[in-house]
């Protein structure tokens, strides 16, 4: 299979490109190394079915020299800083909405068949109901981050009635693993590694979110695709599904961690007064993901064995 993947040197993708490599599928991983690095990729160049092409996936025509037909897109690329997009709310159009148009577009001209997106639970906001199912009645994003990926989701939505896609559309939980590009472990090592005498932490650490290895994540993503085929009708057609573990993990959890394997326990660590991290940030996640587990698939990791794998993977990656 031809698979074209944008963002494939984050996090996710590349552990994506890996995962279809090992498979036997042929790959072109597309990036502009905002955020991914070509460290991430460095060791698949050498792959015969690899492809690595640096490429800014906002700009119209970004597309243009690659050639079809893909069975399928992944669309990873989009700003994944949440608190990035408070401070700036273009970045969100620009690098979230526009990169999914015009990679919408590009899926088209490429002659597509299927077309696979990287959503978020930021899409629900302040859903009360816990785990928040794939139906809650309510969307409403608080974060400038979360309303790029609504309108994602709407857009393909629309593509897939006009154009003759088909879509799977996942809402991640926080997913974390070796090649981390941001989030709160990223964070806290980073700290650690300034002054490991101290961590401060945004907020009062009583956040408490799902999160995911992202092997779970990208044998989530193909298993979706695989045992959740087309069909005729806009809901066939149309597939969205939550992506992410069992259980949750507090940010006290996650400072606890990165300090005992960063400092031996040693650092002092010193939390906030507010109940979130920053305006626009949920403290409470948790996804239903019944939906994926009725086609067969399953996390290896809940979130709390998560995040120590990650901690330890990211400290050892990043000296």
């Amino acid at each position: 299979m031809n698979v074209l993947v944008t963002g494939g040197a984050g996090l996710i993708g590349s552990s994506l490109c890996r995962r279809l490599l090992e498979r036997g599928d042929s790959v072109v991983c597309v990036d502009d190394f905002s955020l991914g690095t070509p460290r991430h990729v460095q060791d698949l160049k050498k792959e015969k079915g690899f492809r690595l092409e640096k490429r800014d996936v906002a700009k119209p025509g970004w597309h243009k020299g690659l050639k079809g037909p893909f069975e399928l897109v992944v669309h990873l690329a989009a700003n994944s800083d949440i608190s990035t997009g408070r401070k700036k709310p273009e970045m969100d159009l620009e690098r979230t909405l526009l990169t999914t148009f015009e990679t919408l577009q590009a899926a088209r001209a490429l002659r597509a068949r299927g077309f696979a997106f990287a959503s978020s639970s930021a899409v629900y906001g302040y859903e009360p109901v816990f785990p928040t199912p794939e139906s809650a009645p309510r969307l409403h994003p608080v974060s400038v981050y979360g309303a790029g990926k609504l309108a994602s989701e709407a857009y393909i939505s629309a593509f897939v009635e006009n154009y003759g896609l088909n879509a799977w559309v996942y809402r991640f939980g926080n997913v974390v693993g070796r090649r981390l590009t941001h989030g709160a472990i990223y964070d806290f090592v980073a700290k650690l590694r300034r002054d490991p005498s101290k961590l401060e932490v945004l907020g009062d650490g009583r956040q408490r979110k799902t999160y995911i290895d992202v092997e779970d994540c990208v044998s989530g993503i193909l298993h979706g695709v695989a045992k959740s085929p087309a069909g005729k009708t806009h809901a066939e057609r149309f597939q969205v599904f939550n992506l992410s573990t069992d259980g949750a993990t507090s940010v006290r959890e996650i400072a606890e961690e990165a300090a005992r394997v960063l400092t031996g326990g040693k650092a002092r660590i010193q939390y906030g007064e507010s109940p979130i991290g920053w305006v626009g940030d949920v403290p409470r996640t948790s996804l239903d993901v019944a939906k994926l587990k009725a086609l067969g698939w399953a996390p290896k990791l809940d979130s709390l064995s998560a995040v120590r794998k990650s901690v330890a993977d990211y400290a050892e990656w990043s000296k």
